[in-house]
């Protein structure tokens, strides 16, 4: 529920506390939020009060609710693995392109793929292109456009990574797999795609596994196995001579850069020979929201494009002004340094807190066992275990800031401390004319290039990891940064214009 429009709401109406949330965190920040609100929470299997009782019975039920979820997930993970290795086809939960899923029936019959006859001709179709007449995946995707064949979901134009899927899906040969991808660590990115934040939502990743790591699980087959082998071969055969696998980035900011006003990346493109003036073949950064055919024949976006040997010669110079003078950086931080400490308050001690925090707890238990033995009514006890409770709640609040701001100093203090040895172990690789060792250079240094319609922005980035190495190949940005941590404007964004 969107928080914002539960000022029309009077009176909220739950069935339990686990069904509001299923974790405690969440339950507690909703229940403080409709409170601020205004908005009454009433549960129907539970009673609830404001007396700390009641409120102390709602956060144990909802720390219940949170282990119950645990134990629910468990379950339903070995559940579906026992089924797998049963050859349950019900533990798939769906059916790829040209299968019908049938769920299991109140009579005990199993869920199982049914073929559907249409859908299953165009998958013969496509198997039958890319392998046979060797079609790649747009020789594909333009030969279901010129037959009309719509996609699964209506689309008149089939996405190619919706062809790759069905192409490496093992399903069509009869044999399903359970278990083909997996979660993992968060995986480094060179640049958050549009509208993204920077961490992951779900704080993981999604990998595929090995071949030989998934539960094979036997339905209709629609292709037959040499077929399948055959389209397979096609494709590893495609992905080694396609360009990116032969030679490489063909563009030094490639995947750096971004258009400041819709977000959408920028991407190297060269004139067509007919309209290159002259004989000379230029190649220019081009916005994705300018291309009218990926939004429906509608343009998203004016913003113009850039010459990339223009970009890549302010960008580049950009950097060596930078790493040429350390102090730049170093003052920067300092900088940033400074106003953590004034932001923070350090007139509030992180152990004199956790101190004062100790003894609210003892007062606390102590009070609540001399209301329970009888020593005190109960219209004493009411507002000082209320009192006392707000009281703590808002030392731990003071005592998350500290933290938060001593470990944000300790991090920019590490930084200030090795930034000249950073920029040193750096700018002796400047001078190289090497285009791989440029590029890892930026993709190290450079979080993204923020391109608007009369400037760019380009933001630095400094891993503050011990490696300060820069090796052709490897990868050395997969540590924490800070963000943003230096911002540069050019100023001669105008010549880049053509």
């Amino acid at each position: 529920m969107n928080l914002y429009i539960v000022s029309s709401i009077e009176r909220l109406y739950v069935l339990s506390p686990d069904r509001l949330a299923r974790k405690y965190a969440y339950q507690a920040l909703l229940m403080e939020e409709f409170s601020a609100c205004g908005v009454e929470v009433i549960f129907i299997n539970h009673t609830s009060g404001d007396t700390p009782e009641e409120m102390m019975l709602l956060q144990i039920q909802g720390m219940f609710a949170e282990y119950e979820r645990g134990k629910i997930m468990e379950r339903n993970r070995r559940g579906k693995l026992h089924g797998a290795r049963c050859g349950n086809v019900g533990v798939l939960s769906g059916a790829p392109y040209g299968y019908r899923y049938i769920r299991r029936q109140s009579d005990g019959t199993p869920a199982q793929y049914i073929v559907n006859l249409h859908e299953a001709s165009v998958v013969r179709e496509i198997f039958s292109w890319a392998g046979i007449e060797h079609l790649s995946l747009g020789g594909v995707v333009r030969r279901l456009a010129e037959k009309g064949i719509e996609s699964a979901t209506g689309n008149p134009v089939w996405d190619r990574s919706t062809i790759w899927g069905m192409l490496k899906n093992p399903a069509y040969k009869g044999l399903a797999v359970f278990g083909k991808t997996k979660n993992c660590a968060p995986r480094p990115r060179v640049r958050a795609a549009r509208n993204s934040a920077d961490i992951l939502k779900n704080g993981y990743s999604v990998i595929r596994n090995k071949p030989d790591d998934g539960i094979v699980i036997p339905v209709p087959a629609i292709i037959n196995s040499a077929l399948f082998l055959t389209v397979n071969e096609q494709l590893e055969e495609n992905r080694r001579h396609a360009r990116q696998g032969r030679r490489g980035a063909a563009y030094l900011l490639q995947g750096l850069t971004v258009c400041g006003h819709c977000r959408y990346a920028y991407y190297g493109k060269k004139v067509s020979k007919s309209a290159a003036k002259g004989g000379a073949q230029y190649t220019y950064y081009h916005c994705t929201g300018t291309d009218a055919y990926r939004f429906g024949g509608i343009r998203v976006c004016d913003n113009k494009q850039v010459r990339t040997s223009m970009l890549d010669e302010t960008v580049w110079t950009q950097v060596v002004a930078l790493l040429s003078e350390p102090e730049r950086l170093k003052k920067e931080y300092e900088q940033r340094l400074t106003q953590v400490s004034e932001h923070s308050g350090q007139t509030a001690d992180a152990e004199r807190l956790k101190k004062q925090e100790n003894q609210l707890n003892v007062g606390r238990s102590r009070l609540i066992d001399s209301f329970a033995e009888g020593l005190i009514d109960k219209t004493d006890f009411e507002p000082r275990i209320r009192v006392m409770t707000l009281r703590l709640a808002e030392l731990e609040r003071q005592r998350a800031k500290v933290e938060q701001a001593t470990e944000s100093q300790r991090d920019l203090l590490l930084l200030v401390n090795r930034v000249e040895d950073f920029a040193a172990a750096v700018t002796e690789r400047l001078s190289t004319d090497d285009f791989l060792m440029k590029r890892e250079i930026l993709r190290a240094l450079v979080k993204r290039i923020e391109i608007y319609r009369d400037e760019i922005v380009v933001v630095f980035r400094v891993n503050p990891g011990n490696d300060t190495s820069l090796e052709t190949g490897s990868d050395k940005t997969s540590g924490r940064s800070l963000p943003d941590c230096l911002r540069s404007k050019s100023p001669c964004f105008s010549k880049l214009r053509t």
